[in-house]
């Protein structure tokens, strides 16, 4: 049946027509002068007919003043205008005669008059009810209490421009055909629509104990990214009236992920929150630019070098990524902890103010709350108030001295001797005052100067000499890992050059010893592709922020860099995060089952026990391969797809190689090819969805695309556990299409594929 023709559709076009007018009207409230306010109402209004007698056009006018907002409403107001909501639920309160008809959308309005909402907020407790519950008797929490009701009708809106497409009655969100179209959609507006589309299970997720940490282990395309993101601001509506914006912080893997959600926080209402990289918070912190080796050329030469070396560097780096290392590292503190214990009592000249066990004591046990340099800028600020509290007394202790002298000189009969003697003793009271005067001037600067001062490098290096060294670790490593240890370490510290698993450390480091500026405090964070950390990167953050309020995701199937030591979160959950919720999320919002499959079929080629991903119900075109011989070949077979690929609607593509290489020598030749616009993108640049994206398959996790080009000369995929991950990855990228090309299956693991699962193309 036509949605015209049915039975709610007028009703349906008419409050459309009113939550528009009324979203102006508040607008317009805010904006305009008292004078003009009236004209603008009539002129904006003139051809509405007023569905509700409490909201009309009377009214309106004479509550302008109440409608008024702030900036910041009016500016999600004017963001919701062309789509005020999306949905729509009919619930009756078991304690209530009437039955609400309550609309979900992006920002809460409602009648300052009669408090009657007009649109309800997706974060409100009620439209729990539209993600959760089933036609029929439902339940919701709000402030510590249980409302029951019934539930009988939820529909779901299509508002493109202010007009209505569409609308469906539903039962389960999970397989209605609202989510079905929006993932059969083109990538570029996906992420800031997903909240139209929220699953249970991922509602769960969004809505979990905001006094809790969380840690979601979570499928390639279940929508981890975005439900952290809507966790964010459904924290921010909850807890905003006790908790500024500016204390989360988003901690990303890269620059170029940052840009890719740059959109969907302000479109969810969420705007003034620190997203930062993991690298550029850790130089905040310490305050010192480094030379930082690009994690990828580690994971090439994993990739590349022979066993030997891969052992020794995997070792290496899982480490110092270790608990074990971080426990080093706090035996180290208590080393370091000594040489601030003050050898001498503080004195003035003869005046001893404050002994040296007492000035340790407040190192000790006063102070022990702070990094052990501001330690001693407060025992500096304590000697100091002591000196000013003691400073006359002092001058007065001298100048009885010197008052008992002088009159025993003025007791001495001789005139002559008399004046030399009282001469004498005045110039050398002044002199005397002077020297103590001076000496209380200089005296805490000069007892301070026995304290360290040291810069956080100078401790990093000094760690790794071989003695101190060797006293800290010889009970748990052998002599040969010490120095083959030294010896790795030696290597990089002679060039100035540190790699991530040193940012651990560094940041321990300094927050011991010297803390952080304020403004780089967080007490909410959120760390997306967590599988890529080392256990000890988040105890050291955990540390130095002084919480454990962290909404953690990530996927281990994409852990390509597990060589840091991360190969289940159960170390995070037991013993890092023992608050935590853990939530597992196998089902996938990306990709079709028939890539899925072939996905899975890959993943399961990898050691580790990790659970087949789930996809939603949406067919697709099985993936290609195509045999290519050469790079030309690869050239004019991609851009030969692409073509027809756009014929059909696809509009974000992406070549994805295994290595930075393979991926420059595409985009030369892409270059010289003209027949497409491609952009390189290997950490750092931005995205723009005209352009076709070439990249190495690192670069490429947390992204995704309507159509993903996996291609493979030179630079084959074995069965090594970072190979496999990486071509996982690839895989799991495209929405739609997956083209794989390569000289032969296997050189892309496909010969482990069931055959059934591809379309393929070989050459005659």
């Amino acid at each position: 049946m036509s949605i015209s023709k049915h039975t709610d559709y007028k009703n349906e076009v008419e409050r459309l027509k009113f939550t528009k007018n009324y979203i102006e009207t508040i607008i317009i409230a805010t904006e305009s002068t008292k004078e003009n306010y009236r004209d603008k109402i009539s002129e904006a209004f003139q051809d509405t007919d007023w569905l509700e007698s409490s909201l009309n056009y009377s009214n309106i006018l004479t509550n302008s003043q109440i409608m008024e907002r702030t900036v910041e409403e009016v500016r999600n107001l004017k963001k919701i205008r062309p789509k005020p909501y999306f949905a729509r639920i009919n619930f009756k309160a078991i304690d209530r005669p009437e039955e609400e008809i309550l609309y979900i959308g992006k920002a809460s309005v409602f009648d300052r008059e009669t408090q009657q909402p007009i649109i309800v907020d997706w974060r409100s407790p009620i439209a729990n009810v539209y993600y959760d519950g089933r036609l029929g008797s439902v339940e919701y929490e709000a402030e510590g209490e249980v409302y029951e009701g019934y539930l009988s009708l939820k529909r779901q809106y299509e508002i493109e421009g202010g007009l209505l497409h569409n609308y469906r009655d539903v039962d389960l969100t999970t397989n209605d055909e609202l989510l079905q179209d929006s993932l059969s959609r083109s990538s570029d507006n996906r992420l800031a629509e997903i909240v139209s589309t929220i699953q249970a299970e991922q509602n769960q997720i969004i809505r979990a104990d905001l006094n809790r940490p969380i840690i979601v282990q979570g499928a390639a395309g279940s929508g981890k990214t975005t439900i952290a993101l809507h966790r964010i601001s459904y924290f921010i509506y909850t807890l905003g009236q006790e908790f500024d914006p500016e204390k989360m912080m988003v901690i990303a893997p890269n620059k170029l992920f940052i840009d890719y959600i740059s959109d969907v926080l302000p479109e969810l209402g969420v705007d003034r929150i620190r997203q930062t990289t993991y690298i550029d918070y850790v130089q905040d912190c310490i305050k010192k630019k480094l030379k930082i080796i690009p994690q990828e050329k580690k994971l090439m030469d994993l990739v590349q070098a022979d066993i030997e070396t891969v052992d020794r560097i995997k070792w290496i780096s899982k480490f110092k990524g270790s608990l074990q290392y971080q426990q080093v590292l706090e035996e180290y503190m208590k080393d370091i902890q000594e040489t601030f214990y003050p050898l001498e009592d503080f004195a003035v000249e003869k005046f001893r103010l404050m002994t040296a066990k007492k000035i340790k004591g407040l190192f000790v046990k006063e102070y022990q709350y702070l990094p052990y340099y501001r330690r001693v800028d407060r025992i500096k600020k304590v000697l100091q108030g002591d000196v000013k509290r003691k400073k006359n007394q002092m001058l007065h202790k001298v100048q009885a001295i010197y008052e008992y002298k002088l009159d025993q000189a003025l007791a001495i009969k001789a005139p002559m001797k008399r004046r030399v003697a009282v001469s004498a003793c005045m110039d050398e009271k002044v002199a005397r005052l002077g020297e103590v005067t001076k000496e209380i001037r200089v005296s805490v600067n000069q007892y301070m100067k026995q304290f360290p001062k040291l810069t956080i490098l100078d401790y990093y290096t000094d760690f790794f000499t071989t003695e101190q060294f060797t006293k800290l670790t010889h009970d748990i490593l052998t002599p040969f890992e010490i120095n083959e240890f030294l010896s790795y370490q030696a290597a990089l510290l002679q060039k100035n050059q540190f790699e991530i698993e040193d940012l651990a450390a560094l940041l321990y480091l300094q927050h011991y010893l010297f803390g952080v500026d304020p403004e780089l405090k967080a007490k909410n964070i959120v760390i997306d592709e967590a599988q890529d950390y080392s256990y000890f990167q988040f105890y050291a953050l955990k540390a130095l922020l002084g919480t454990d309020m962290f909404t953690i995701v990530g996927d281990l199937a994409q852990g390509i860099h597990a060589y840091r030591g991360m190969n289940d979160w159960s170390v995070l959950v037991n013993k890092i995060f023992p608050r935590a919720n853990y939530v597992t999320m196998q089902k996938s919002y990306r990709t079709t089952v028939e890539i899925m499959n072939v996905a899975n079929e890959i993943l399961d080629l990898m050691e580790e026990d990790i659970p087949k991903v789930e996809p939603v119900v949406r067919h697709g075109t099985r993936p290609s391969f195509l045999q290519s011989e050469n790079w030309n070949e690869i050239v004019q077979s991609v851009a030969a797809e692409i073509s027809l690929q756009k014929e059909i609607g696809l509009k974000t593509f992406a070549i994805i190689t295994k290595t930075e290489k393979e991926a420059r020598v595409l985009d030369t030749l892409f270059g010289q090819n003209q027949s497409i616009e491609t952009k390189l993108l290997i950490g750092v640049e931005e995205m723009t969805k005209e352009q076709v994206v070439i990249t190495p398959s690192y670069i490429a996790k947390g992204l995704e695309f309507d159509s993903v080009f996996v291609v493979c000369m030179d630079d084959t995929f074995t069965l090594s556990d970072v190979d496999i991950k990486l071509l996982y990855v690839a895989m799991t990228r495209p929405l739609h299409k997956l083209t794989l090309l390569a000289r032969k299956k296997e050189h892309l693991l496909l010969d482990y594929v069931d055959a059934p699962l591809l379309d393929e193309t070989h050459k005659e």
